[in-house]
């Protein structure tokens, strides 16, 4: 499944590896939450327990909002018995989850395996 909202954000759910990857693509801020949020829960209805990877590659910008929206997602997975985990950062948002010590919170994984 696949959405797009006014903004020109966009996410689309595949399987890989008995995952489900969510693929967001756009900037991940305050105006774009709720389309992330709609596209995690799709992802989470793929597998049971939810194994969730989100995959950044095609997300050049996040902002605190976009972290908050991330961290939101690792817990709702986490407390429904699933894994998540991000790949595919750019080096942008690689840094910016190394600055604010996310990137301890978060594991990375492999874009094409999903693990």
């Amino acid at each position: 499944m696949a959405s797009a909202d006014r903004t020109g954000f966009s996410w689309i759910v595949t399987q890989r590896n008995n995952a489900a990857v969510l693929s967001p693509a756009g900037e991940l801020d305050l105006s774009t939450m709720g389309e992330f949020r709609d596209g995690l829960a799709h992802a989470m209805e793929c597998i049971r327990p939810p194994l969730v990877v989100v995959d950044l590659q095609d997300v050049p910008f996040c902002d605190s909002s976009g972290l908050n929206t991330l961290i939101w997602a690792a817990n709702t997975v986490e407390a429904a018995g699933g894994t998540f985990s991000l790949s595919g950062a750019q080096p942008r948002i690689t840094r910016l989850l190394r600055l604010t010590g996310l990137d301890k919170r978060f594991s990375l994984c492999d874009t094409s395996t999903g693990s």
